[in-house]
């Protein structure tokens, strides 16, 4: 009988289901010693279909569903009698709280899906609650499409390895209106300058408000562009700095000013993020900076945002002068196995099902559905020819080299506090005339030592 995905369930409903079926094959008791939603031992012993349940929040009305439910379909057909994955939906903002629950019952499932670094870095190694990863990496071969500093970042004193390190990336670059701007060569291939005269007086979609998103990001790329500020930066991927009264700091503050003068002004003082969005969909201005998420913005699907002629059609997609995107690579990655298993079936179910979704044909559906690159995989031609019919995509894949800088944002090596109400705050005294550019990176040095108390 044709297997079906259990999508969505509630740990009431998923115990309900169960006792009305009477499957002994694809209980989720969540016994004392049985981990939460896999089978017992004795059904993998006897060759049975191992069944695990995996809580996610990829499931349901998340966006991450759109991917996601339909691999976990194509597995299921895959192992038909083998294995099979059901998924529990998580409400997304509780998942970590959840997954904590669960940990501190015993019952922390074999599989984890989306959790944080928050969490890992709080209960799951500390407690050493997962599985290591090293040698299944380099035995499937998956470690090679890794990115090096996830793996050193995710990588123990003691030389273990938790989860699967980061292979997709979502670069964030910028958008241009090609209706309004034309620039002669790609913009990564430009200098700062370069790229402020060939804008010829067109405007940049700014904001200062909220936590001055796209702002943000031009100033990352001009702390990027000063000597000094990738090492800066690259340094503190996946911690916090706490000093801002750097020479690159200061000087990249200094020509924001500059360029945010000849680019649009006091028109974007007091504007959020939907107004810098509204006005580059308005044609009012030819560049906004943002990730590879507002890709659809621009297809037919977003056109109801748009307004006096604007075609989503004319956008095109670029990174920074100097060859700069921005990316956190010092990170974790998706996915992580715990050592709270029953059985060695349940732990073989949970590998077998991470070496599906690191398949390059099923890496490669991943990056066409969430709009990001896949660094150390060769792209197949049915791919390529996939990416004909995403102008976007195609542009941010082919323009990602081995030559490109990536680099975090400014906004995530700062303490969250600072990031997301001082940054903006200071940024409308900055350009107001206020305050100067030392003073801005001064506060922003202060403010950060203020959050070690």
């Amino acid at each position: 009988m044709k297997k079906r995905i259990l999508v969505c369930l509630t740990l009431v409903a998923l115990a309900a289901s169960l006792a009305s079926c009477g499957n002994s094959s694809s209980s989720t008791s969540g016994s004392d010693n049985t981990a939460s939603g896999s089978t017992d031992s004795s059904s993998a012993a006897s060759g049975e279909e191992v069944v695990l349940t995996l809580p996610t929040y990829y499931c349901g009305e998340n966006v991450g569903a759109t991917y996601f439910e339909p691999a976990v379909e194509r597995f299921n057909e895959k192992y038909d009698g083998q294995y099979e994955i059901q998924l529990e939906e998580v409400v997304e903002a509780s998942y970590s709280d959840k997954m904590s629950t669960l940990a501190q019952s015993g019952k922390l499932p074999v599989l984890i899906s989306g959790t944080t670094a928050d969490w890992i870095d709080t209960v799951l190694i500390p407690q050493k609650l997962y599985y290591d990863t090293k040698d299944w990496l380099n035995e499937s071969g998956i470690i090679d499409l890794c990115l090096d500093s996830s793996v050193d970042y995710s990588t123990q004193e003691d030389g273990s390895v938790v989860g699967v390190p980061i292979v997709t990336v979502s670069t964030t670059g910028l958008y241009y209106n090609g209706a309004n701007y034309s620039p002669d060569k790609n913009i990564a291939d430009m200098s700062v300058d370069e790229f402020i005269e060939s804008l010829d007086g067109q405007n940049i979609a700014w904001q200062t408000v909220d936590n001055a998103w796209t702002t943000m990001l031009f100033l990352t790329a001009l702390v990027a562009n000063e000597e000094g500020g990738t090492e800066w930066l690259q340094e503190y991927d996946g911690s916090k700095c706490y000093d801002y009264n750097t020479e690159w700091m200061i000087s990249a503050v200094t020509k924001l000013v500059d360029i945010w003068n000849k680019t649009g002004g006091s028109a974007y003082i007091g504007k959020a993020y939907a107004d810098a969005a509204n006005d580059f969909m308005s044609g009012n201005s030819a560049v906004i900076c943002n990730g590879t998420w507002m890709n659809s913005e621009f297809s037919e699907s977003g056109s109801a945002n748009w307004s006096n002629g604007f075609d989503g059609a004319n956008v095109h997609a670029d990174y920074y002068p100097g060859n700069i995107a921005m990316c956190n690579t010092k990170a974790y990655g998706r996915w992580f196995l715990t050592n709270n298993y029953s059985s060695e079936g349940e732990l073989e179910a949970a590998k077998a099902f991470m070496e599906f979704i690191y398949s390059p044909e099923e890496l490669e559906q991943f990056a066409l559905t969430e709009g990001c690159q896949i660094p150390n995989l060769e792209s197949s031609e049915d791919y390529l020819a996939s990416l004909d019919e995403n102008q976007l995509l195609k542009e941010q894949t082919e323009k990602l080299t081995d030559e490109t800088v990536l680099v975090p944002t400014i906004a995530s090596i700062m303490p969250d506090s600072v990031a997301n109400s001082v940054l903006a705050n200071e940024l409308t005294q900055l350009v107001n005339g206020a305050i100067t550019p030392e003073e801005f990176c001064d506060t922003l040095t202060v403010k950060s030592e203020e959050t070690k108390a």
